[in-house]
């Protein structure tokens, strides 16, 4: 099936969605990519949803404990959805309002 797979060419694929991954991945990802999941019933994520890790670890990079809003505007989320990244907003090292002061003595 190897020496098969070396002669095909994209123009010999039906005109339809899986032509197009070949044109954008190439004949021979593609054809690495049938061995792996050819025949199978498959859901393909959308790419936001890949790439939410790494955007949830930028929101918290730049997150400085009151700028969810900012946030929320620059990766185009809800604010909610900031608050639930990064938690309720204490910085490192901020001190509670009011929090019970713990007796050291």
């Amino acid at each position: 099936m190897d020496d098969l797979s070396k002669e095909l060419t994209v123009e010999m694929l039906p005109d339809n969605q899986w032509k197009q991954v070949a044109e954008e991945i190439g004949i021979e990802n593609f054809c690495k990519m049938l061995k792996i999941v050819g025949g199978a019933t498959l859901y393909i994520p959308q790419l936001d949803n890949i790439l939410r890790p790494v955007r949830d670890a930028r929101i918290k990079a730049e997150f400085n404990g009151w700028n969810y809003l900012e946030l929320a505007r620059k990766y185009s989320i809800t604010d909610r959805l900031v608050r639930s990244i990064c938690g309720p907003g204490n910085v490192e090292g901020q001190l509670d309002l009011f929090g019970e002061q713990s007796d050291t003595s």
